[in-house]
């Protein structure tokens, strides 16, 4: 069987859906296939940890793609399928059916799977990551109104600030000093400790976590310091490991993800990765590196879409960006911060609630964090795109 002309996709997430798009956009005439592994209609995610978390009656989810636009851009979503295997010299991807799919191109888009811990008696604790893990929680969260989360990283403080205004008794547990230290430094990630304590959240800083015991309506959380929290649920947020076991031994380069350069490529002619999958090179990260954010989902996604259409390789060179809902506050952070970088607040303080920090070191700007001033993210995200220096970055609303 020789295999037809066609470019499967696989993953129907926010960068498989985009890297379809990009596809259609580029001109590419031919079959477009999407592996969905859900067997629900690809979702808006963020707000599984953003809007969706409490309220009342079920929640609803917004689809990604409607089933008219599907048909106009003639694009086969395929729910429930799971690859399990790539044979790169005969070009198929098996199915967990078994069913053998021929491919022209492929774009893998698998996305990554949220990291869990196991109780001692070996069974896998809750977390946040799709729509069945929010319907699970949202139904122990209405006969238990305390719960204990593991990780104070952006979904672990996101989840804490909707919790905790819905009058659950939150705990947060980290092993780090301050939440989000690394990524933001110390001075704006105390100001985050502080929200959360103001709202009543209880936040334990540089603890180390040992075993848990017990199991949903008892869980006893050991610390190695001998100390023990008793708590009837536990949400656990340490982040999250890419979805590239079916790809072992495929010939693929895998490297903390599927290693790609800058324009999406792998190792493997005709073989492409995209979005949190994706380990790339990019000029604002020190190494290649996963961006596990939603807009770099999407914007990554087309780009490599684009890249495979056209033919006309343009590196992606967005800055990655977030942000992050909590007790009203929208924070939003551009580029990346590096350990060395020093903080300059070109606007506002912590002290003040909204600021704007530029993070930077040895004459190069690398990123930038806020809460308010968004009229004024634009032109700094210009200013990363083009590699500005950090004293251009610090002086460019002054030189206005």
């Amino acid at each position: 069987m020789t295999p037809h002309e066609g470019i499967l996709i696989v993953g129907g997430s926010a960068a498989g859906l985009s890297a379809a798009d990009g596809l259609r956009e580029g001109g590419y005439q031919g079959p477009v296939t999407v592996l969905n592994e859900e067997t629900r209609a690809p979702y808006d995610r963020p707000t599984v940890s953003k809007g969706l978390l409490v309220g009342e009656g079920a929640p609803e989810f917004m689809d990604l793609r409607s089933t008219e636009r599907l048909e106009e851009t003639n694009i086969t979503l395929r729910s429930g399928e799971t690859a399990v295997g790539l044979d790169i010299d005969r070009h198929y991807l098996i199915t967990m059916n078994g069913e053998p799919m021929p491919w022209e191109s492929i774009i893998i888009a698998t996305g990554a799977r949220a990291r869990t811990i196991r109780t001692t008696d070996g069974k896998p604790l809750p977390v946040l990551r799709t729509a069945s893990d929010l319907i699970a929680l949202r139904a122990a969260l209405t006969v238990h109104r305390r719960i204990a989360l593991v990780g104070a990283g952006f979904i672990g403080l996101e989840v804490a600030s909707g919790l905790a205004e819905s009058g659950v008794i939150v705990d947060v547990f980290d092993n780090k000093r301050l939440p989000l230290e690394a990524l933001i430094g110390p001075e704006i990630a105390g100001f985050l400790q502080e929200l959360h304590a103001s709202h009543g959240v209880n936040m334990h800083g540089d603890i180390t976590l040992s075993a848990i015991t017990g199991d949903e309506g008892e869980y006893v959380l050991h610390f190695s310091d001998g100390s023990s929290h008793q708590t009837p649920l536990v949400l656990v947020g340490i982040g999250v490991e890419p979805n590239v076991d079916w790809l072992v031994n495929s010939g693929v380069e895998l490297s903390d993800g599927v290693v790609t350069d800058e324009f999406g490529r792998t190792n493997v002619a005709n073989v492409w990765a995209a979005g949190d999958v994706a380990a790339l090179e990019h000029p604002l990260l020190e190494s290649r590196s996963r961006v596990e954010h939603w807009t770099h989902a999407i914007e990554h996604g087309r780009r490599v879409g684009l890249n495979i259409a056209r033919g006309d390789l343009v590196p992606f060179t967005t800055p990655p960006y977030f942000w992050s809902d909590q007790y009203g506050m929208r924070f939003h952070s551009y580029g990346r911060r590096r350990p060395e970088d020093d903080v300059v607040f070109v606007k506002g303080s912590p002290s003040q609630e909204n600021f704007l920090a530029l993070f930077g070191s040895h004459g190069e700007f690398h990123g930038l964090f806020s809460n308010g001033y968004e009229q004024l993210l634009r032109p700094y995200r210009k200013l990363l795109e083009r590699g500005a220096s950090f004293d251009e970055a610090c002086t460019h609303i002054t030189a206005r």
